[in-house]
C-alpha cells in the first residue's frame, strides 16, 4: 500500500506524540530468539522507573541540528542515538522521530534528500557525508580551539583531545600534547613544557597541577 503524503505527516505526527509518553520495560533476562529488541537489566523496578522517566525527558530536550559549521554531526548523531536507545525506540520509529530534531538548512537538506535515505542506517551515513567537515576544516578548528578566559584545564583539554582525534584519529600522542600546549593559557605553556608530558593523561595531570 502507498502512503500518501498526509499518511506520512499523521504517522511522524504520532510517533513524536509516542515519544513523550514511552515507558522502558525491565530487562527480561531469559534467552529468546525471537526477540532482538535490546532491553536494560534493571536491578529494581524503582531503577526501571527513574530511567523511564529520564529518557522521556531526554527525548523532549534533545538538541536540533541545523547543519551550521559551529555544529558537530557526529557527536549530535551519537548523542541522538544514546537517547533513542535508551528509550527503546526501533530504528524504523528513530527514522520518523529524527524529522523533528532538524532545523534550518539540515532540515531543507532532509525533505530534499530523503527519497534517497529510506530507514535509519542510510540518513546516518548521508547526513555524516553530506555536514561532517573536510580534512582541512577540522584541522584548522582543532588548531584554532585555545584555552578560553575562565575555563578550566580540564574543560579546554577534552575539547581539544576530541577535536585532535576528529582531525586524525590516528594522531600520535606527540602530536596531540603539541596542540595541547600549543592552545593554553600562555601563563601555564611554559611550565607544562618543563615537565615534559609523555602522554596525553600526563599532560592533564600537569596542566592541572600548574593551574592551581
Amino acid at each position: 500500500m502507498v502512503t500518501t503524503r498526509l499518511q506520512h505527516h499523521q504517522l511522524f505526527a504520532q510517533e513524536v506524540q509516542r515519544l513523550s509518553l514511552i515507558d522502558m520495560e525491565p530487562s527480561d533476562t531469559s534467552p529468546s530468539s525471537h526477540s532482538t529488541v535490546y532491553r536494560p537489566l534493571f536491578t529494581s523496578n524503582m531503577e526501571a522507573q527513574f530511567m523511564s522517566t529520564l529518557a522521556k525527558e531526554q527525548v523532549k530536550t534533545l538538541t536540533k541540528f541545523s547543519g551550521s559549521e559551529s555544529e558537530d554531526v557526529t557527536q549530535w548523531l551519537k548523542h541522538i542515538e544514546e537517547v533513542f536507545d535508551r528509550a527503546l525506540i526501533q530504528s524504523s520509529n528513530k527514522y520518523l522521530a529524527i524529522q523533528s530534531y532538524l532545523t534550518d538548512a539540515a532540515l531543507k537538506w532532509f525533505r530534499f534528500n530523503k527519497t534517497n535515505m529510506l530507514d535509519w542506517s542510510s540518513f546516518k551515513i548521508a547526513i555524516v557525508q553530506a555536514y561532517q567537515p573536510s580534512i582541512h576544516q577540522a584541522l584548522l578548528k582543532m588548531e584554532q580551539r585555545t584555552q578560553l578566559h575562565g575555563e578550566s584545564v580540564m574543560e579546554y583539554y577534552y575539547d581539544k583531545l576530541n577535536l585532535c582525534v576528529q582531525a586524525d584519529a590516528n594522531m600520535s600522542s606527540s602530536m596531540i600534547i603539541h596542540y595541547l600546549t600549543k592552545g593554553l593559557h600562555d601563563s601555564l605553556i611554559a611550565h607544562v613544557i618543563r615537565r615534559h608530558p609523555a602522554t596525553p593523561n600526563e599532560f592533564l595531570n600537569i596542566a592541572q597541577d600548574e593551574e592551581k
